[in-house]
């Protein structure tokens, strides 16, 4: 018969309780990384720029769009285009990114007035909304965010 190895194994007990310490220290350090990965990727909002349409008028040759506009935010947006869309189906009629004045900041808590002209048909639209036409107007920030409301198209 074979001799034993004087050799001892872990009991299992110890060998689960080692299992679990590798298991809940593991579990930590993922913690660790996915706190300090979302921390990272998720930027604070800081000061806010929010934009509301006071007043909106549209010619009804598609010439020109009068948009009055406050700021609600705490800070200075740039407004980079107005679109129009359809109210049903969101689709863009046309837009324009010529506006006046050109640099169409407005601070926050301001009012101001712009003049969006040489609107752009999109691709697949033929003619602008004829008068009585009710459409959206979109005002664009250079942030992405966006004000709309309804306007119909007017002489």
């Amino acid at each position: 018969m074979r001799e034993r190895s004087r050799r001892k194994a872990i009991s299992p007990i110890i060998a689960t309780l080692i299992l679990i310490v590798i298991t809940v220290v593991a579990g930590m350090m993922l913690y660790g990384f996915v706190t300090g990965f979302m921390a990272k990727t998720t930027s604070s909002t800081g000061a806010i720029a929010q934009i509301s349409i006071a007043s909106a008028g549209v010619s009804s040759n598609g010439e020109s769009a009068t948009i009055t506009l406050t700021n609600t935010g705490t800070t200075s947006v740039k407004i980079t285009a107005v679109n129009l869309l359809n109210p049903d189906t969101g689709a863009l009629i046309a837009t324009s990114t010529s506006l006046s004045p050109s640099s169409a900041t407005v601070n926050g808590g301001q009012t101001v007035t712009i003049t969006a002209s040489s609107f752009s048909l999109a691709s697949g639209v033929s003619s602008f909304p004829s008068q009585g036409t009710t459409i959206l107007v979109q005002v664009v920030t250079s942030t992405g965010s966006y004000a709309e409301t309804s306007v119909v198209v007017g002489p």
